[in-house]
C-alpha cells in the first residue's frame, strides 16, 4: 500500500518535471533534475522523494545518459568532435574544471583532461580524453581515444574521424533517502530494490565526426552514440541515447594585432535541442575575452556569461568563465565557474600537415 501511494504521487511529481524537462534549456536537465533544488524544507523532501522514485522505479525505467556541457567550446573543439584531433598542428592538451549550478546540494560538477597531436604517418591525428561528472547520487567517469584521416585540398582541410572508450557508472545507494527508511543506527531503505552500498556499471560509448577547417572559416558534425544503447548497473539501466552537435566558427583579422571570432555550438538528443553563441576578441595573440549565451527562445534560454583568459608563457594559457541564470533557476543557484588550462608544445612533430596558414596537398 505505501508502495503505490509512493508511485501514485510521485508519478504525479515526475508529470510535472517531464514537461518542464521538454522545454528545459540545458541538455543535462533531465540527467541532474535530482539536485536542482534548495536546502529549504520543503524543497529537500521533494528532492528525497524523487530520489526515491529513480531508485525504486530504476528497473521498470532506467536513466538516461547526457554528455556534461562547456562554456568555453571554442577553445576545447576536441571535445566535442574527434575529427578536430590534430589540427592544432602540435601536442595540445587542455584540462577544465566545471562547477554547475553553484551552491545546490551536490550540483553537478565536472573534470576533463583531453591530448591530441598529428599522426603524420598516417595523415591525421589521435588523441584521448578522461572525464569525470558528478551529480547527487551519480558518478560517471569516461576514457576515449581516438583517430582522424585529414585531407587537403586549396580551400582548407577536411578530417574525418572517430572515438570509442568506456564509461563507468557508479550510484552510490548509500546516500539515498527514501520515505520508509531507517537510518538512525545503519543504513536501511526498507525496499527490496535499493542496495545500501554502491553499484556499479561498465559500458562501451563511440561518436563519428567530420570537420572543414579553412583560413577563416571552421565547421563541424558529429554523431554519438548511434544506435542507441544502455549499461547494466545495479538493477537499473542508464541509457545512452543517440545525439548529435554541429558547430562552426568565423575568424576575422581587425588589425594585425586584434581579432575577433565568432562561433555557435547545436546539439540535441532525441527531441531537446540546444545552441550556445559566443563572441570573442583576441588582443597581440595574447590575451581573449569575449561573451557567450545558451540558448534561443524563452523555452531555451539558460545562461549568459563572459570568459577571459592570458597567456602564462609561449606554451601555456589559462581561462576562466563564469556563467549566470536566465532560466527559472537562477533563482536557486550562484551561477556556474569553469576553470581551464590549455598547453601546446607549439613545435611541429616531423612532417605531413600542412603550416597553419598553408592549404597545400604536396606537404601531406
Amino acid at each position: 500500500m505505501v508502495r503505490l501511494f509512493c508511485y501514485n504521487f510521485l508519478k504525479a511529481i515526475s508529470k510535472v518535471f517531464d514537461d518542464r524537462a521538454k522545454n528545459s534549456p540545458d541538455l543535462s536537465y533531465r540527467n541532474h533534475f535530482l539536485d536542482f533544488f534548495t536546502n529549504q524544507d520543503y524543497l529537500c523532501m521533494m528532492r528525497q522523494l524523487l530520489i526515491f522514485q529513480v531508485f525504486v522505479f530504476l528497473p521498470f525505467f532506467g536513466l538516461g545518459q547526457v554528455r556534461p556541457q562547456f562554456s568555453m567550446f571554442m577553445l576545447n573543439k576536441y571535445y566535442d568532435n574527434a575529427a578536430y584531433g590534430g589540427l592544432e598542428r602540435s601536442l595540445h592538451v587542455v584540462s577544465i574544471y566545471r562547477d554547475q549550478y553553484n551552491a545546490i546540494l551536490k550540483n553537478p560538477r565536472s573534470f576533463y583532461i583531453g591530448a591530441d597531436l598529428p599522426l603524420y604517418i598516417l595523415n591525421g591525428g589521435i588523441g584521448f580524453n578522461i572525464q569525470n561528472s558528478t551529480a547527487g547520487v551519480i558518478d560517471i567517469s569516461t576514457v576515449k581515444f581516438s583517430y582522424n584521416r585529414v585531407f587537403a585540398n586549396e580551400i582548407g582541410l577536411v578530417s574525418i574521424g572517430g572515438r570509442f572508450g568506456a564509461e563507468f557508472i557508479n550510484i552510490d545507494g548509500s546516500k539515498i533517502i527514501t520515505p520508509d527508511g531507517d537510518y538512525e543506527a545503519s543504513i536501511i531503505h526498507n525496499d527490496p530494490y535499493l542496495d545500501n552500498t554502491s553499484v556499479n556499471g561498465i559500458g562501451a560509448i563511440w561518436e563519428l565526426g567530420t570537420y572543414f577547417y579553412g583560413k577563416n572559416i571552421e565547421a563541424g558534425f558529429s554523431l554519438f552514440d548511434l544506435p542507441q544503447h544502455a549499461t547494466n548497473v545495479g538493477l537499473g539501466k542508464v541509457i545512452s541515447y543517440p545525439s548529435w552537435s554541429v558547430m562552426g566558427q568565423y575568424k576575422l583579422k581587425y588589425s594585425d594585432i586584434i581579432s575577433f571570432r565568432t562561433s555557435f555550438l547545436v546539439k540535441s538528443q532525441r527531441k531537446t535541442v540546444q545552441a550556445d553563441l559566443s563572441i570573442m576578441g583576441e588582443w597581440n595573440q595574447q590575451t581573449f575575452g569575449g561573451v557567450n549565451v545558451r540558448g534561443y527562445d524563452s523555452n531555451s534560454l539558460d545562461a549568459a556569461g563572459i570568459f577571459f583568459g592570458t597567456n602564462i608563457n609561449a606554451k601555456t594559457k589559462l581561462a576562466y568563465s563564469y556563467e549566470f541564470g536566465l532560466s527559472a533557476l537562477q533563482s536557486v543557484h550562484q551561477g556556474s565557474h569553469e576553470f581551464s588550462v590549455f598547453y601546446n608544445l607549439q613545435q611541429r612533430i616531423g612532417i605531413g600537415l600542412p603550416p597553419k596558414i598553408s592549404y597545400n596537398p604536396r606537404h601531406l
